[in-house]
Parts: structure tokens; sequence; C-alpha cells
């Protein structure tokens, strides 16, 4: 998928380190983390920031540019069924709330 915007797609990319938009590090609100976060992109200009606590928010301080400038030679597409579904198959539906990855 090359612009979630050119189609109704969303976007879906783990981002490990922190979120400094506008220089200001972005923490979860439910759990005070700073970094480790699932940066989502809904068509047509939307992005949405999930934590592993499963806390979700609009986050208008970051543009889909910004999602895609997230994205590495690693990233991998898949489609998945839901939401759901997708949460789960990149640990981001709770069960893995408060680990601390490196």
């Amino acid at each position: 998928m090359t612009n979630p915007a050119d189609r109704n797609t969303t976007l879906a990319v783990p981002h490990p380190g922190p979120l400094n938009p506008r220089g200001i590090t972005i923490t979860c609100a439910a759990c005070n983390a700073a970094r480790d976060w699932l940066l989502i992109h809904v068509h047509p200009d939307l992005v949405f920031v999930r934590c592993r606590c499963t806390h979700e928010w609009l986050e208008h301080d970051l543009e889909p540019a910004d999602v895609n400038e997230a994205r590495d030679d690693a990233f991998e597409e898949r489609e998945w069924a839901s939401f759901e579904e997708m949460y789960r198959g990149l640990g981001f539906d709770g069960l893995l709330a408060g680990t601390i990855w490196h």
C-alpha cells in the first residue's frame, strides 16, 4: 500500500521510539508510556496513536506523512479481517501492557 489516502484503507505501523511532534514528547494518558506506539492512519487524514495498554486517541499533532515516515525497509504490509485481529497480531491488544521493548 503506497499511500492510504489513495483509497479507503487504514495503515497501522508499529513505532518503537518516542514521538516528539512540535518538540513535546507524547505520553499515554492511561499508563504514562512514552514510547512503543501503534500509529494508525485512517482515510483520509486522521492519525490515531494506540498504546500497548490499549488506550487509543486521535493525535492532532501527527500527520499521515508521519505514519509513512515510520515505515522502514522491514515493514511488511498485511491485511487484517478486523481491527481486533490487527491489534492482537501486532501486540497492541493489552496482553503486553507494561512490557518494555528494547
